[in-house]
């Protein structure tokens, strides 16, 4: 019986070598929409802003005096009373911050995207790569589609900090200002990597389930053994 219990304990330890720990951005410096519209020295425009767990995130790697991201944070501020419902803002500065700079080399490159400069925004599994004023529709229906979608992207949810460390010893781009010449999106589908952090928990799960129906029919295996040898000395 012991050997059984043995069996079974290394069967399920198989399993825990794939399981991945999520990253998380409390040790970073962030600031929220209305930190950020300070820090920049934009007046809010809204007359009420509340933060909430049903919102979307805007993720947005900025650098501080950087014209193109206090032109998308104005238009952000602009559209608070009518979109503020839908989302909220992390926001990562990164020429000041190494640490959310190398955050942002990062990310570019789990979301298999070449880092042009800031802004760099992501929302759910779309990029914008810059900004200009003709990505603002593009932008409130991204926002829009993501609050009513079932199944939300969160690039901080997919990635672990298995990926970081895979990307610490890449050189850091040189982070400009972003012309928004060509925003660029992005779709979880199509990233180049092979499997997502939500995919490794389903491979985890199945392979769990595989070693315990193993486990079970070995078991059930043993003991119609030992009901066959009981049966025979009966005869006898």
């Amino acid at each position: 019986m012991k050997k059984k219990i043995l069996l079974f304990v290394a069967m399920c330890l198989l399993v825990l070598p794939i399981t991945t720990k999520a990253i998380s951005i409390d040790k970073y410096n962030t600031l929220n929409l209305k930190e950020a519209l300070k820090d920049e020295e934009i007046d809010e425009a809204f007359k009420s802003y509340k933060e909430t767990d049903k919102q979307v995130t805007i993720y947005l790697f900025r650098g501080k005096g950087c014209g193109f991201c206090r032109a998308f944070l104005t238009f952000l501020n602009s559209i608070v009373d009518d979109y503020g419902k839908y989302f909220k803002v992390v926001s990562f500065e990164v020429w000041n911050d190494e640490e959310n700079s190398a955050l942002l080399s990062s990310v570019a490159a789990f979301l298999n995207k070449d880092l042009q400069g800031v802004p760099f925004i992501v929302i759910g599994d779309k990029v914008f790569d810059g900004y200009s004023d003709a990505y603002d529709e593009d932008i409130k229906s991204t926002i829009k589609e993501l609050y009513d979608s079932k199944d939300r992207y969160d690039v901080f949810a997919e990635m672990t900090e298995e990926d970081l460390e895979l990307t610490a010893t890449t050189p850091d781009a040189d982070i400009t200002d972003g012309t928004g010449d060509a925003a660029s999106e992005y779709s979880n589908t199509s990233s180049g990597k092979d499997i997502s952090n939500s995919e490794v928990l389903l491979i985890t799960f199945l392979l769990f389930i595989v070693n315990i129906i193993v486990v079970i029919s070995y078991v059930n295996y043993e003991n119609k053994k030992i009901m066959l040898k009981l049966a025979e000395k009966s005869k006898r």
